[in-house]
């Protein structure tokens, strides 16, 4: 299917109301990307040989699970060093706490001031940390608490605003208000589908889902080659540097197979990466989202959990569920992974807690309406440029 070109204005500057009355359709924040899927998203069984046999290479579009998916806004990009300092030290003034203050890049200091690196992602965040800041870019953006998303679990109307709060009813249980136009993480389902969504299969690596061309599950995010891995043989006409041009093209990883058939990991060769990355650093996907498939691991909203076949609307979890459970789960791969992590179907997760240099987060929210631009004598707060007009547009893609 044709996608639809839309374009945005500023977004709401001032708290703004949800009445969407006169809207003339839907738009995107400045630095993200309207994603409208069509369709229900039909799942089926891998296509392609798989870097491993487990669940968890298959992704969440399996067979026999159904997924429909409401129109969302998904950032360009991982969240850098910049917006994120912006944010936290605006936030730690104004009632947030935060475990962890977080890192420029792999390399930086955990808190200190954006330096030359500062369009790289931040790092060294733990879910926790990731939720309580989107609550926070919420409230400096609208001038208020009343579009956060993360609330306590056990009474909705409190807003999240303690990353370190572990006792009971604490931010582990955090209820997601998705009828709110807060920031937010993304659930696993809308990632995977855009990091693998295709207007068609001119490349040639891609399977239909129903209606839907979606990246083979064996590849990196708006790769045109599957990635390299033992079991795989390399498309007609092509070698495993081939592959490995493919992947470095769209990702950074760690290291890349070379084939030599030795076993183990003494086939997995250093790719030369200098290691993390700005954002983006490398080619963008087909909806012309960035670092899909490496520079750092992202946060999803939902808990991990084995997905099963059924029909779900905006599931927040692998069905229905689970409303608890150990561990959050983290997509995409990263620049200390060897490429096959970097799939689009593979599955990872981890501690709510859990922080480290190559994991990070990439924002989500709800669409806008057309109507909600800024006044021309008002400034857009947070990480969004000023308006000069109240027409300013930018150029946004609706699939």
């Amino acid at each position: 299917m044709l996608p639809l070109l839309f374009f945005s204005g500023c977004p709401d500057a001032t708290g703004g109301s949800d009445d969407d009355s006169g809207s003339t359709g839907p738009s995107a924040p400045e630095g993200f990307v309207l994603i409208s899927p069509a369709e229900a998203v039909s799942g089926q069984a891998p296509g392609c040989p798989l870097p491993g046999t487990a669940d968890s290479w298959k992704g969440v579009f399996i067979q026999g699970r159904t997924v429909t998916l409401s129109p969302y806004c998904l950032g360009e990009t991982e969240v850098d060093y910049e917006l994120w300092y912006e944010v936290y030290t605006w936030a730690i003034t104004n009632g947030y706490t935060f475990a962890h203050p977080g890192r420029e890049g792999s390399g930086g200091t955990e808190g200190a001031a954006p330096t030359t690196a500062k369009n790289h992602p931040v790092t060294t965040i733990s879910w926790r940390d990731s939720v309580v800041w989107c609550n926070a870019y919420t409230e400096k953006t609208r001038g208020s608490t009343e579009q956060c998303i993360y609330r306590q679990g056990d009474d909705h109307t409190v807003v999240l605003k303690d990353a370190s709060d572990t006792a009971a009813g604490d931010v582990d249980s955090t209820f997601a208000d998705m009828a709110k136009k807060g920031f937010r993480l993304p659930t696993e389902a809308e990632w995977e589908y855009a990091a693998r969504y295709q207007e068609n299969n001119d490349n040639g690596n891609a399977e239909q889902y129903g209606s839907t061309w979606l990246t083979r599950l064996n590849s990196s995010s708006g790769a045109a080659l599957p990635l390299g891995f033992d079991g795989l043989t390399p498309p007609t006409g092509k070698d495993w540097g081939d592959l490995r041009d493919e992947a470095s093209r769209v990702a950074w990883y760690g290291y890349w197979w070379d084939g030599d058939a030795n076993g183990g990991y003494g086939d997995w060769t250093d790719s030369g990466s200098p290691g993390i990355a700005p954002c983006k650093g490398r080619a963008a996907n087909a909806l012309g989202l960035y670092d899909m498939s490496g520079n750092v691991n992202e946060w999803c909203f939902d808990w991990y959990d084995d997905i099963a076949a059924g029909t779900e609307t905006d599931p927040k979890g692998p069905s229905e569920g689970p409303a608890s459970g150990s561990n959050r789960v983290i997509r995409g791969g990263s620049w200390n992974d060897n490429a096959r992590h970097c799939s689009v179907g593979r599955r990872f997760y981890g501690n709510p807690g859990r922080c480290n240099d190559d994991l990070g987060l990439r924002l989500a929210c709800r669409p806008w309406s057309s109507h909600m631009l800024c006044e021309p004598s008002v400034s857009c707060r947070g990480g969004f440029p000023p308006c000069e007009v109240s027409g300013a547009v930018s150029l946004v893609l609706v699939v």
